[in-house]
């Protein structure tokens, strides 16, 4: 049975690679993909993203600019893991959840998290001002778009 699937892009597009997110949902939004994906370019909106969420999803695909310490272009693509006890202070919620590790530990507390959370980055090379992403990360758009429609095409299986 196919899974309702959401795939959210977050990225500041002025901070030029932090954009990365952002750049690869539109890119997915004209792709054909099954009626049961649903994009949402969520850019800095992380209480969006969490207000969507509270629609249902049976998995997210969580698209991002990712500091790994790899060369910049890398992929990333891993399960987002579990709170860790006292990692998120609620006096220290940033009412708009810019990052999305800080948006989803908060869905998690909420409990609007499905069981399945997989989180693709990639590497970026400068989040400096300015309006398009770096020569590298640009070229790793088309990588992860492959990569996410083969995930949500094949009902969630890793590809």
């Amino acid at each position: 049975m196919p899974r309702k699937t959401l795939v959210a892009g977050f990225g500041n597009t002025l901070l030029s690679d932090d954009g990365f997110g952002v750049a690869v949902v539109s890119r997915l939004a004209a792709r054909a993909l099954p009626p049961e994906v649903e994009i949402f370019d969520v850019g800095i909106g992380g209480l969006h993203f969490i207000a969507r969420l509270m629609e249902g999803f049976e998995q997210v695909v969580v698209v991002d600019a990712v500091r790994g310490g790899e060369p910049p272009g890398t992929l990333y693509i891993f399960a987002f893991g579990t709170v860790e006890s006292g990692a998120q202070d609620s006096a220290c919620v940033d009412p708009h959840l810019a990052e999305p590790g800080r948006a989803l530990h908060l869905a998690q507390a909420l409990d609007l998290l499905p069981e399945r959370v997989i989180v693709v980055g990639c590497e970026p090379e400068s989040c400096h001002p300015g309006l398009c992403l770096t020569p590298t990360v640009h070229a790793a758009v088309d990588r992860a778009v492959e990569r996410i429609q083969r995930m949500v095409c094949s009902d969630g299986e890793s590809g």
